[in-house]
């Protein structure tokens, strides 16, 4: 293809033949995926509207996704996504000639493809949008000006964009911007916390559910309603979050904690995201709403029982993962599980979480007074 000018000058040649530049970007199929792509999307909207704003236009960001990824842009701010065009359906796939038709009609000025959608690549192609990138994981390396690899590498997954940005920018360097309600919406998640009993006090989210079997934290029953009453005993009301695949388990484990506030299955993500931004904490396992939390900034402590740390940690200055010994050590509980789990979660217990979350929480507020003190039987409970 020969040599390609860096993204950001050739998007500064192109735009005066753009009454409305639009960029559209496909995001990755998983929630966690899309949550570590945004610094790179953050650093991307600042170089580019930066480069816009200098010749008076102003950039029409378009999100496109799976329904359980990009749906985090759905309520999103106009300013910061324009429009979220999300694929209804879990298996749905994109019709690329009604986007051929459209982008010929009204062509984007770029077209970004951070997922393996190889029929997003191709209409892209076909209606030659002058700025394509994307992943080359798929060997579609040919239908984009720039491009970059981003499965099987070993450093973690958000640092997998710093070479495509540096192609798109002139720059790297990636840094993290907290995920707040004003940039992605979901503030109706307020009004169903009040339906479901909460009160205005400070409150702690508990995300349980996760399509991974081993990444549980099991016997879910105890270890969950464990953390909770400790919550519940130093002041703090328990929000249990969720998709509509935990709802049974959400019933089940907010009727063992009576007075807890159960909207598992009933928000959006944005608003679940809204939820945990105001959170005195966050507590998950390794699933979507470990990474919104953490990308809130608010403390999130993640407790992990097979995914590797230095690949899909979550991101946030105050988020932290805890996994338990390999093997049973100390006076570790009998629990009955099958090693062929390949997790070590059940060795972590509530009493632990607990610990470990309030020094986030005190690292976060410089040291403000925590919640009560815990009764030294429900310590010992725990």
């Amino acid at each position: 293809m020969g040599q390609v000018k860096p993204g950001h000058e050739r998007l500064r040649e192109l735009l005066p033949a753009f009454e409305q530049p639009e960029v559209w970007i496909r995001f990755p199929r998983q929630l966690g995926d899309v949550i570590f792509s945004i610094p790179f999307f953050f650093a991307l909207q600042r170089s580019w509207n930066a480069v816009a704003e200098a010749q008076g236009k102003k950039i029409r960001w378009v999100a496109v996704g799976h329904a359980i990824g990009a749906a985090i842009f759905s309520e999103a701010h106009p300013d910061f996504i324009a429009e979220s065009v999300i694929e209804a359906g879990r298996d749905q796939k994109p019709d690329p000639w009604a986007l051929v038709a459209r982008w010929r009609t009204r062509p984007p000025v770029a077209f970004v493809n951070l997922s393996q959608s190889a029929r997003l690549a191709f209409a892209a192609w076909l209606a030659r949008v002058p700025i394509r990138a994307g992943d080359t994981d798929n060997h579609l390396g040919f239908l984009y000006h720039h491009t970059f690899t981003y499965r099987d590498l070993p450093i973690h997954i958000v640092r997998r964009y710093e070479p495509l940005l540096a192609q798109l920018t002139g720059s790297s360097r990636l840094e993290w911007t907290p995920m707040r309600p004003a940039q992605f919406g979901g503030q109706g998640g307020f009004e169903l916390l009040r339906q479901a009993g909460w009160k205005g006090g400070p409150y702690v989210t508990l995300s349980f559910g996760t399509r991974g079997y081993n990444k549980r934290w099991f016997p879910e029953l105890p270890q969950w309603t464990g953390f909770a009453r400790l919550a519940q005993a130093a002041g703090l009301e328990v929000v249990w979050l969720g998709g509509p695949d935990e709802v049974e388990l959400g019933g089940q484990l907010a009727a063992q904690v009576s007075g807890s506030l159960n909207l598992t299955g009933r928000t959006s993500i944005p608003q679940a995201c809204a939820i945990q931004s105001e959170a005195w904490g966050n507590v998950a396992v390794d699933t979507g709403l470990a990474h919104t939390a953490a990308g809130t900034g608010r403390p999130t402590l993640t407790v992990n029982g097979a995914s590797p740390e230095e690949l899909i940690n979550p991101l946030g200055p105050f988020a932290l993962s805890v996994r338990g010994p390999c093997i049973d050590a100390g006076e570790s509980r009998t629990t009955g599980l099958k090693v062929e789990l390949d997790s070590t979660a059940f060795r972590v217990s509530p009493l632990r979480v607990w610990n470990l979350l309030q020094g986030l929480v005190a690292e976060h507020d410089g040291g403000r007074k925590l919640p009560a003190e815990l009764p030294e039987a429900l310590r010992e409970r725990a």
